[in-house]
Order: structure tokens, then sequence, then C-alpha cells
């Protein structure tokens, strides 16, 4: 009897101490609601889907991308595995396109270029949806989608036409309200992240071109855009 426990207890304690060792190992808890804030660059580019002059579509332009900043503060609600964030943010983004209206004309020699340049400054929430692929204290690494609203003040908005040897002069003014998909990965070590992110905006950003000077007849101008934003931040979590 007694040789049969002191075999039991060989075979026991080696399992106990194992699984002791294991709940040591454990990774503490996993925080639910974390907050912090961001700041970052983000190239601008735009995209135009809907271009005509005077009855004649336009596919191919030049677009110049070109580099903003913006600030965030942004809260995540965390599990093991999934987690949504959303937050605050304040974009300042620039771009610019030129075309050429002689185009359409495959006869035509001369190139008669009209040029737009705009920025703005808006303020950003998103609602964002993500899975965490690694998720063991202190590291953390995510990815995530989902919309993301932009409300731009007319006052914080300017564009600029420029069409060479033309008497009249066009103009717009911001879509307030515009609505964008993202996509992004998030990198966090301890209290420090990095995010990269996409975002692409699904109507257009600018409303309708109309002409100042009351020059007539005013010719019929559609250059509907919309923008895409790729993004690099650095933050601190709180």
């Amino acid at each position: 009897m007694k040789r049969h426990v002191m075999i039991l207890l060989a075979v026991l304690l080696p399992s106990v101490a194992l699984h002791a060792e294991k709940m040591d190992r454990k990774d503490p808890p996993v925080q639910t609601l974390t907050w912090g804030a961001r700041i970052g660059f983000a190239a601008t580019g735009t995209f135009l889907h809907d271009a005509y002059i005077n009855g004649h579509e336009y596919t191919e332009y030049i677009q110049d991308t070109q580099v903003g900043n913006f600030a965030a503060l942004q809260f995540r609600l965390n599990t093991r595995k999934l987690l949504i964030q959303s937050g605050l943010g304040l974009s300042f983004n620039k771009s610019s396109f030129n075309l050429d209206k002689n185009s359409w004309d495959m006869n035509s020699t001369k190139k008669d270029v009209i040029s737009c340049s705009y920025s703005m400054v808006s303020l950003t929430v998103p609602l964002q949806f993500g899975f965490n692929l690694i998720n063991s204290h202190p590291y953390c690494m995510s990815a995530f989608t989902g919309p993301l609203l932009r409300y731009t003040p007319d006052k914080y908005y300017s564009v600029e036409y420029e069409e060479y040897n033309q008497p009249y002069h066009f103009t717009d003014s911001p879509t307030r309200i515009v609505l964008g998909w993202t996509a992004g990965f998030s990198v966090q070590i301890g209290r420090t992240f990095l995010d990269f992110e996409y975002e692409v905006t699904i109507n257009n950003v600018a409303e309708p071109m109309y002409e100042t000077t009351g020059i007539n007849p005013t010719p019929d101008y559609r250059l509907n855009r919309r923008v895409s934003v790729i993004s690099f931040s650095y933050g601190i979590m709180f």
C-alpha cells in the first residue's frame, strides 16, 4: 500500500507543479475599456469619379497627393479577441488635381488645362470593429475596419480653380457631412501604440461647382470627387 501511495504521489506531484507554473504564467486580465490620444500625418489623394465639361466625359487626370496632419482622442472597448473603438479627431487634409479639357479630342494638339487645389479642416468620428491578432500583455496587435463621419465647416474649407485664358471663375463649397470607410492595423507595446489606417470617402467631398463672375453663357462643369487618406499616427494610452 505504501509503495502504491509513493507511486501515486510521484505521478501527481509533477502534474500539480506544472499546473501551478501555468497558473503563474497566465496573462493578466485584459482591460475592458481604455482611452488615449494620438497625433500623426495623413496623405490625401483625389479621385474624380464623375467628370464632365460641356458634355464631354473625362477619365484621365493627374492628382497630387499631399501630406497634412491630425490629432485625435480615442477609446477602445476590448475583449481577449474582439474590440470596438471610436473617438473624436481633428484632421487637416489637402490635395490637388488637374486635367486637360482637350483630352477627349484625339485630334487636338493643344492642351487646355484646368487645375484645382483645396484644403479642409474636419472633425472626424469613427466607429470601428476589429480583431486582436495578438493580445498578450504588454503586446497587442489588432486589425480593424468600420465607417467614419467627417464634418467640414464652410469657414475651414478653401478651394482654387485655375484655368488659363478663361474669363470666368469657378468655385464650390464643402459637403458638410461626408461618410467614409476605414481599414487599419494597430500595434501596441505597453501604453504606446502605432496606427496605420486607410480611409476612402463614399460621397462627394464638395458640392456642385458654380461660376462667381456672372458671365454668360456659363459652361457646364461637373468635377465630382472623393478622397482617399493614408495615415500614420503615434499614440499613448492613459
